[in-house]
């Protein structure tokens, strides 16, 4: 199978692109475990494309803006300062990590309120 590529849509403005993430829970994660990945912000959804040679496809995601419930920050094992926690309207919840993680949260906050 070949690597997951990222590709904006037509009509699609991207706010950051291939910046340095990890994720740590996502709907349908078995065991909780940190993946690292590239994370793409545009102003119609965010996309973790994890990085690595094996089992990528099952640990990369895509949400819509539209379907986003709450943001907040959070911790990150062991108790940094980094995470992201995403409330989906469904209930599916998601946490990423990432550095300088204040604008990526408040550029989520602005776009779904």
């Amino acid at each position: 199978m070949a690597k997951q590529v990222f590709e904006a849509r037509a009509n699609e403005t991207v706010f950051a692109e291939k910046v340095s993430a990890d994720t740590w829970k996502w709907p349908g994660q078995t065991i909780s475990s940190q993946i690292s990945g590239k994370i793409y912000f545009t102003d119609q959804r965010i996309v973790f494309l994890a990085s690595g040679l094996i089992g990528t496809a099952s640990a990369s995601w895509e949400i819509e803006m539209k379907d986003i419930q709450s943001v907040k920050s959070c911790l990150t094992p062991p108790f940094f300062p980094f995470g992201i926690f995403i409330t989906m309207k469904d209930g599916g919840k998601y946490k990423i990590a990432m550095i300088k993680r204040g604008k990526y949260l408040d550029w989520i906050s602005q776009h779904i309120s």
